[in-house]
């Protein structure tokens, strides 16, 4: 489920603003990481970057061109996350 462009400018905005929504953001992607590494392993590399970006202060980390920030990680994570749970379901549902 792709994020609108709308989306991620505002979530970027209250994650440097708003440390109690920076919280509840990186515990909810953390709560989403073995799903996600489960369809996509290749995410670990990336899961470390965002928990490197997290662990800084706000607006503080640098990004080399092009490379991703927090809430595209997130995107990735989320996607897998999801992919991972409609996988599970197919897998465990029955047909009658």
């Amino acid at each position: 489920m792709p994020l609108s462009d709308q989306k991620k400018t505002e979530t970027r905005d209250r994650l440097s603003r708003d440390p109690d929504f920076r919280e509840a953001f990186t515990v909810e992607a953390r709560n989403m990481y073995m799903k996600a590494l489960k369809y996509d392993p290749g995410l670990e590399d990336e899961i470390n970057r965002f928990e490197q970006i997290m662990g800084a202060a706000p607006d503080t980390f640098e990004f080399d061109e092009g490379e991703m920030d927090e809430v595209d990680i997130f995107e990735q994570i989320l996607n897998a996350f999801d992919n991972q749970v409609l996988l599970e379901e197919r897998n465990n549902s029955t047909i009658n």
